[in-house]
């Protein structure tokens, strides 16, 4: 096991403080636009800075309170679904850098790049709560994947609206991390 030195770790707890904060403040700012959030590019481009580790840990402590003092009320096995499914964004913070991303620069290739993440990182991410929610309360992965965009599409009010945020914040989150 290797040790931190005691200012890099401090660093990097303020980094989680400061991003869960912001992540979770924005959840409740965002409430009246459904299904748009920061959170999800704030995983990502945390991830992509700082690695899978700190994102994870980031996605988990955001939903452990998000999750808990929901506006839509609190359910555990709701909670977990979320919080494991939020990992797809963790996971996928690792493909810009094999794709070419250069955060110095601003480039339509970078852009399109991010954009297409949000959009299947979000419909997977989607996809994945949905089946299992709905298998969960209405015994029917089928049924739970029917409700996602019915009678409001709030599925795909998710992916496209992560579409338009990922490429406009993850750059400036990734070069603020990592300067």
């Amino acid at each position: 096991m290797t040790y931190l030195p005691s200012r890099i770790l401090a660093k990097k707890v303020a980094s989680l403080a400061v991003l869960a904060a912001l992540a979770i403040s924005s959840n409740y700012v965002l409430l009246s636009l459904p299904n748009v959030k920061l959170m999800d590019v704030i995983i990502f481009a945390s991830s992509m800075a700082m690695g899978l580790k700190f994102g994870a840990v980031l996605a988990v402590l955001i939903w452990i309170v998000y999750g808990t003092l929901n506006p839509y009320g609190f359910n555990l096995p709701t909670l977990i679904i979320v919080m494991f499914s939020e990992m797809v964004y963790v996971l996928f913070s690792k493909i810009p850098m094999t794709l070419g991303f250069r955060a110095a620069k601003a480039s339509l290739h970078d852009s399109l790049i991010l954009a297409s993440i949000g959009l299947f990182s979000t419909l997977i991410y989607d996809l994945a709560t949905n089946a299992f929610v709905g298998y969960l309360f209405y015994g029917s992965v089928i049924m739970g994947l029917i409700t996602m965009n019915f009678p409001i599409p709030m599925g795909i009010l998710h992916e496209l609206s992560n579409a338009v945020l990922f490429p406009i914040a993850a750059p400036v989150i990734y070069r603020a991390l990592k300067n």
